[in-house]
């Protein structure tokens, strides 16, 4: 029985249903028992037209990244699919309306532009769809059911998703599409001649029956949830804008607040008060936010109070690109502030870890008294992923338990900001009897009180970063993935980049080569030594991200004093593994 690894592009313009189709071979092909990465494309500009690409990629084996190249396009608006022929793999499918709804330019007809070795199958999409539903507004569903054919796909779990999708509206609006659905498929068996290699075999695998076909930003939002936030503050921005738009719906149903505040300053503001209030609180922004949050970041790690701020990064400076994927807010997420401004800053790898360090951020936002920053990015953010919900809490997180206060036995001044071995104070909510209080922006003793003396600055910085070494010693250091011993060549990557790194890891042993990975979650503080271990074993040190100037590789030239490689890139899109193995060939040359 051989692998499956098929990557999938549906193409059209707005209101070509291309998106809803790419969203029905998701859940067909989970509920199937197939493993997915969806990421679709579309552009900035709000309107009524523009090319949107529904990309998604199966594997009977966890998916890594969405794929460098298609195995096969569906085009629903010829002009936009021509565009993505240079996506295509070799031998590519592609399937196109052999009888368009309206008149097609010789030179716009994709059929046109099939070269030799790729496989063109013409279904007359939009004669179909009007059969079904006297419109062809459903000529996403015939392709959908032609593709179920000619892939050897099981039809029932389509007319499952379009079930689910369409039957809740009405049921006669399910069953004109199961029969546009049917149309495409029963054509495409009658009349087409198989001449591609991809074939599913009718293969359903063995499925979680709880998988849930889930994006980054909708783990956050579970996640925040389930930790018990009880205030969001935010102003929309892409990408993160998803996430208040799913707390705004379901957080009041779990006691808590969603604001939509003025502007970001408004924001980090509110969720600061909320946190110094004693709940747990949170904004998410983008990166011009971000930049614009950093004077109350600033307050919060001075005022020594719990708030988590998700960062979904996207192209930039300024404005950039607000629909494509970048990682360039790094240097900004740890260096961005006046003064010495100390924050914890944790990158997630997958939709799962969005869930997972979504509530691992609260944790330690609350145990070591400070602003936590979650970097994920627009890839991230807007993936799709086949995954399982963690069963039960999460209890590995218990050993960053809050340090409470207890009213003073002998009536002496309850010491807010007490010095302590690890810079964690006791903390006490504000209003509790007993425990009076004073929070400031200003620099101040151990009492809350404004003090501007060089030796009480010296001690209440130096106490502000022994949070981070006390944090460092309690996270777990990262382990290495790959060859043991040794190694050709040693990559340590972050965030959305890590599966390109993964991928590219197997390739090269693959290839014969000694190859292993280091990928931190936690970015800041950084565990030095595991990079130290992995770089004595490499004889090259290649790091991997998204960036223009290497920003996650400047902080490993730091940490081992050794010149390594920074693989960084800015191509709007994911990082691909090809760049990363080419770069590693090139060094070992």
């Amino acid at each position: 029985m051989s692998r499956i690894d098929v990557t999938i592009r549906i193409c059209g313009s707005a209101g070509d249903g291309a998106l809803a189709a790419g969203a029905f071979v998701n859940r067909a092909a989970a509920a199937m028992g197939y493993h997915i990465m969806n990421f679709d494309l579309y552009p900035a500009e709000i309107r009524g037209f523009g090319k949107s690409v529904a990309h998604t990629r199966i594997s009977d084996e966890r998916v890594l990244t969405p794929g460098e190249q298609a195995d096969c396009l569906v085009s629903l608006n010829d002009p936009h699919a021509i565009t993505e022929l240079g996506t295509l793999a070799e031998g590519a499918v592609i399937v196109y309306d052999s009888k368009p709804p309206d008149y097609v330019e010789e030179d716009q007809a994709i059929a046109g532009f099939i070269e030799p070795g790729m496989i063109g199958y013409g279904v007359p999409l939009g004669h179909l769809s009007s059969m079904a539903t006297k419109s062809t507004r459903s000529r996403n569903i015939v392709a959908l059911g032609a593709l179920s054919a000619i892939f050897n796909l099981d039809g029932g779990y389509f007319k499952q998703a379009i079930r689910r999708r369409f039957e809740r509206k009405s049921r006669a609006l399910y069953e004109i599409n199961a029969r546009a659905f049917d149309l495409g498929h029963d054509y495409a068996a009658r009349e087409l001649v198989k001449a591609d290699a991809i074939d599913f075999e009718g293969r359903v695998l063995d499925a979680p029956a709880d998988v849930a076909i889930v994006a980054g930003n909708e783990a956050v939002a579970r996640a925040c949830l389930d930790a018990g936030v009880r205030l969001f503050a935010g102003y929309p921005i892409t990408p993160a804008t998803r996430i208040m738009e799913i707390l705004a719906r379901e957080l009041p149903r779990h006691g808590g607040v969603v604001v939509q505040t003025e502007d970001e300053l408004s924001a980090i503001g509110h969720a600061i008060g909320g946190g110094f209030s004693g709940k747990r609180s949170l904004t998410a922004t983008s990166g011009p936010g971000l930049a614009l949050m950093t004077e109350f970041l600033g307050l919060a790690v001075m005022a020594e109070v719990p708030v988590v701020l998700i960062n979904s990064q996207r192209g930039g400076p300024s404005t950039g690109l607000p629909t494509k994927t970048e990682q360039s807010d790094l240097n900004l997420a740890i260096h961005g502030g006046s003064g010495d401004s100390p924050r914890p800053v944790i990158a997630a790898t997958s939709v799962s870890e969005c869930y997972e360090l979504t509530i691992k951020a609260f944790e330690v936002a609350e145990a070591f008294q400070t602003p936590v920053i979650l970097l994920l990015d627009l890839f991230l953010s807007n993936r799709m992923e086949d995954i399982t919900w963690p069963a039960g809490e999460l209890t590995t997180f218990g050993k960053y338990a809050e340090v409470r206060a207890d009213a003073p036995a002998d009536g002496g001044e309850y010491r807010r900001f007490a010095l302590t071995e690890t810079g964690v104070s006791p903390r006490a909510i504000p209003g509790t009897p007993g425990l009076y209080h004073a929070v400031t922006g200003l620099e101040h003793d151990e009492r809350g009180l404004p003090n501007y003396s060089p030796k009480v600055h010296a001690q209440m910085t130096a106490k502000r970063h022994r949070k981070l070494e006390t944090l460092l010693e309690r996270w777990p250091a990262p382990t290495p993935e790959g060859d043991s011993g040794e190694l050709d060549i040693g990559i340590v990557s972050w965030g959305s980049s890590v599966g390109a790194a993964q991928e590219a890891i197997g390739q090269l042993r693959a290839a014969g080569l000694k190859a292993a990975g280091l990928f931190p979650r936690l970015l800041w503080p950084l565990h030095a030594e595991p990079l130290r271990e992995l770089s004595a074993r490499a004889r090259c040190l290649l790091v991997a991200e998204a960036n223009y100037t290497g920003q996650f590789a400047a902080l490993v030239r730091q940490a081992l004093a050794r010149e390594v490689i920074g693989v960084g890139r800015v191509p709007a899109e994911p990082l691909a593994s090809s760049l990363i193995v080419q770069a590693a060939r090139e060094a070992l040359e």
